[in-house]
């Protein structure tokens, strides 16, 4: 069968592509993927937050500072979906000083339910045993999300930080889903990976579609790595 050659460029191009895939390693392909993640992300914040001005810090704990300057209730409740060893429920507990605080960790602490990225396969992150935190504020919910979202118990708060570090969509879509009808003016939503634009910033781009609140970008650490927003 004799091969013809397309004369339309596009068709050229994409033919090109379809070749360069082939050779394309995984890695690769999560790296362009991550590119186009931060050019949306920019298009975004330039579309339809052109006045925001949001505050550029160096690390998560930074950010999390920021949070808790925003916080204005005597008896906050913080969520946080992905424990893992720790380290952020510890700063939490350690600086949320409000005694009327209320820190909740949500973790299988099996580790990933699915494959994420390119050497994050199931079961990365697994600890087998929720963090030893000695305050009386602090529990911990072990167990999948879409199993212990539904029996938990609300406890009486005056203000929300909800700290999505789930990394997977289906798992940040979950608790975006449950979240959804306690966001208040002045919820506070963190995100600890939001520029994988298959992940995270999926599940909360379907939240914003379909909720009447709006969400200001107010932080961002790492270069765009992990995002703080404010509800209103």
């Amino acid at each position: 069968m004799k091969r013809t050659v397309p004369r339309d460029p596009k068709s050229t191009a994409r033919l090109a592509l379809l070749r360069a895939g082939r050779r394309a390693k995984p890695t690769q392909l999560a790296h362009l993927r991550s590119v186009l993640s931060y050019l949306e992300l920019g298009h975004w914040l330039g579309s339809e937050h052109s006045e925001a001005r949001p505050e550029l810090v160096d690390d998560k704990f930074a950010l999390f500072e920021i949070a808790r300057r925003r916080i204005v209730g005597l008896a906050p409740l913080y969520l946080e979906f992905g424990v893992f060893e720790g380290r952020s429920m510890r700063w939490w507990s350690h600086n949320l000083s409000q005694p009327g605080a209320t820190l909740v960790g949500f973790d299988s602490f099996e580790g990933l339910p699915e494959d994420w990225r390119p050497g994050l396969a199931s079961g990365h992150f697994q600890t087998g045993k929720p963090p030893q935190i000695d305050d009386s504020r602090v529990s911990f919910q072990v167990g999948w999300f879409d199993e212990t979202l539904p029996r938990f118990i609300v406890p009486d708060h005056d203000q929300i930080v909800l700290n999505v570090d789930s990394d997977l969509y289906s798992s940040a879509a979950t608790v975006l889903r449950w979240a959804e009808p306690y966001v208040r003016p002045g919820t506070l939503i963190y995100f600890d990976e939001f520029s994988d634009r298959d992940h995270e910033m999926r599940a909360f781009n379907e939240l914003r579609a379909r909720s009447s609140h709006q969400f200001k970008p107010v932080a961002i650490a790492q270069g765009g790595v992990r995002w703080l927003f404010e509800a209103s």
